[in-house]
């Protein structure tokens, strides 16, 4: 039998319902060892600030919400991409909308660390496709 890595991931969303069908659909993956759900940009970037001194905690994957009050996903990039890089080229990032605003995918095209962009809600397929991925 073949060890299969697990991973930690992280999902940001301000949207209770969102984290829980998330989570729902993480819980049952053979790839995954620990999933934090966090509702804001702030906690986020409080979050990879306790990583660099606890490594084991760090997301493989951040699933990361585009429009939030107060620090919207492209603020928490901001900050995130200001650690150092040897710690952030370790987490792949995908951007996660339910918007159909077009300069979302222009501001994401301009990304070029961020792993991928999708549509909520997520599905198990798009989920263990990604995960595979890592």
């Amino acid at each position: 039998m073949v060890d299969v890595k697990k991973i930690n991931i992280l999902f940001v969303d301000d949207d209770k319902a969102t984290n829980f069908l998330n989570k729902h659909l993480a819980k049952g993956s053979d790839f995954i060892d620990t999933i934090y759900l966090l509702h804001s940009g702030f906690e986020a970037i409080n979050f990879i600030k306790e990583c660099l001194t606890e490594p084991a905690k760090a997301p493989s994957i951040i699933f990361l919400d585009i429009n939030m009050p107060a620090m919207t996903g492209w603020d928490f990039l901001e900050e995130f991409y200001k650690f150092d890089q040897s710690f952030t080229d370790n987490i792949s990032i995908i951007m996660l909308s339910s918007s159909d605003d077009p300069s979302d995918l222009t501001k994401f095209e301009n990304y070029k660390k961020l792993s991928g962009f999708l549509r909520k809600p997520l599905n198990k397929q798009v989920l263990n496709s990604v995960l595979i991925e890592v």
